[in-house]
């Protein structure tokens, strides 16, 4: 049997963790939730999340209360480009931009890319159980016909189970106080919250 399978051009999404201290979290949640307060007045659609970077709060790491996160993350990015076998001295790092996310029962964040950006992140600062992961989304690379790959053709059961190989969405489970770092370009969601609790996620664009 010389039967062979090769998995090529795999996405790579880094994930790892940052404990701050409950003062300087509360802190930070407080300054969040204020921040929502202002942009009331800023209608969106039902369902949707709190998305800080379409209500004029885009350069959230500009304010003085978030100097040690940055520099925590930072520090996580770094360890994400030598995972890629980048040489980090050649590099010259900066914020794009940066926001936070404040989703509430039932909402979520839409299907999106950060096109103009190299390298996006997420840190769940808040994160109830059930509240929603996050989701990446991508056309699959083994689609051998358009929409083959779709939840309708496994209800009729033409595709028989749904794995790595042809699946569109990749739900990565996520706790408080994980950070993801990931391709810019890559397309991504989140799962609606499920619980009575909000979750606050801080993204930025590096």
């Amino acid at each position: 049997m010389n039967t062979q399978v090769f998995d090529f051009f795999p996405l790579t999404v880094f994930k790892d963790e940052i404990i701050i201290s409950e003062i300087e979290k509360n802190k930070i949640i407080d300054f969040i939730f204020k921040s929502e307060k202002k942009s009331k007045n800023i209608q969106k659609r039902k369902g949707d999340a709190w998305l800080g970077d379409t209500r004029g709060q885009e350069y959230l790491f500009k304010n003085a209360i978030m100097k040690n996160l940055a520099n925590l993350i930072s520090e996580k990015i770094k360890l994400y480009t030598e995972m890629l076998s980048l040489d980090n001295n050649q590099l010259s790092f900066f914020y794009q931009r940066s926001w936070a996310t404040i989703t509430k029962t039932k909402e979520r964040i839409q299907p999106h890319s950060h096109d103009q950006s190299n390298i996006s992140f997420a840190y769940y600062l808040l994160k109830p159980k059930n509240s929603g992961d996050i989701r990446f989304i991508s056309e699959p690379q083994n689609e051998i016909a358009k929409g083959l790959f779709n939840k309708d053709k496994l209800d009729l059961g033409l595709l028989k189970n749904v794995n790595n190989r042809n699946t569109p969405n990749i739900d990565l489970q996520i706790e408080e106080g994980d950070i993801v770092i990931f391709p810019s370009k890559t397309k991504h969601a989140t799962i609606p919250n499920l619980t009575e609790n909000p979750r606050i996620s801080i993204s930025g664009d590096v």
